[in-house]
């Protein structure tokens, strides 16, 4: 994967080996710039490690709604995100080993964003980037 690709006066973050673009934010951005940057990428990787260690953002299992999740302080700006968001809850770069939260709703209420989700391992997400495999959810299915 290469970083930093520039597209005309704006830039991806990566472009991933199955020709998509993403951004891969580490910090909240306004929402001007959120959507600016939408029109040169695919998807939003959104770090969101400390805030899931410092329980700002709690995710669960609710055996009703699926996967639910709470993100205190969230970063505003992507209330205005078309594009698919994935919110990395955890990763350890030396074993790359980790979660990610794909969003499949949210809706920001003051400080705070209350959605839906799927979550994914980091193998999954690592095959989706580098070969565009559907992701499934790392969850077993029963039957």
């Amino acid at each position: 994967m290469a970083t930093e690709i520039p597209l005309g006066n704006r830039r991806a973050d990566c472009l991933l080996r199955c020709g998509k673009r993403a951004e891969i934010q580490a910090h909240p951005l306004a929402s001007m710039e959120v959507a600016g940057r939408e029109a040169h990428t695919d998807l939003w990787i959104l770090d969101c490690r400390a805030a899931h260690a410092r329980t700002r953002l709690l995710v669960w299992d609710d055996p009703e709604f699926g996967t639910l999740f709470r993100w205190d302080r969230a970063w505003q700006g992507f209330a205005v995100a078309k594009r698919p968001a994935f919110l990395n809850t955890e990763l350890d770069i030396s074993t790359g080993r980790g979660t990610f939260l794909e969003v499949t709703g949210w809706i920001f209420d003051g400080y705070r964003a209350l959605g839906s989700g799927r979550p994914h391992t980091a193998a999954a997400m690592r095959s989706r980037m580098r070969y565009d495999i559907p992701l499934t959810s790392h969850l077993a299915v029963t039957r």
